[in-house]
């Protein structure tokens, strides 16, 4: 993302989630305000991708999705997708999390 304060959020969630695993009551309103940053960079697969991340922890009560293919670890798999957001301008990054979008529409 380009927005600063949006990249200062994105390095707060991935503290929050290594400090304290994958916590919805935390994380949920933290994305939600990612979101309405990037929806000011008129970027839609980002705001698509962030909605359905805080979508689905609201409705799963956690996240459930293998995004790393080497790693079990759910936190880590949280931390990586939110990872790619901060440089979501790379063509590797976005294809990654298009992927990973598809991914969460096709299983909802």
């Amino acid at each position: 993302m380009k927005n600063a304060k949006a990249n200062e959020l994105i390095e707060k969630i991935l503290k929050d989630i290594e400090k304290n695993s994958v916590n919805v009551a935390t994380l949920v309103p933290m994305l939600k305000e990612l979101r309405d940053l990037a929806k000011t960079e008129e970027d839609p697969l980002i705001t698509r991708s962030i909605r359905l991340v805080y979508e689905h922890l609201e409705s799963k009560g956690g996240w459930e999705f293998q995004t790393l293919e080497d790693s079990e670890e759910v936190e880590e798999n949280l931390a990586y997708l939110i990872s790619l957001y901060a440089k979501s301008d790379n063509k590797y990054n976005r294809d990654e999390i298009r992927e990973i979008a598809n991914n969460m529409s096709s299983a909802a």
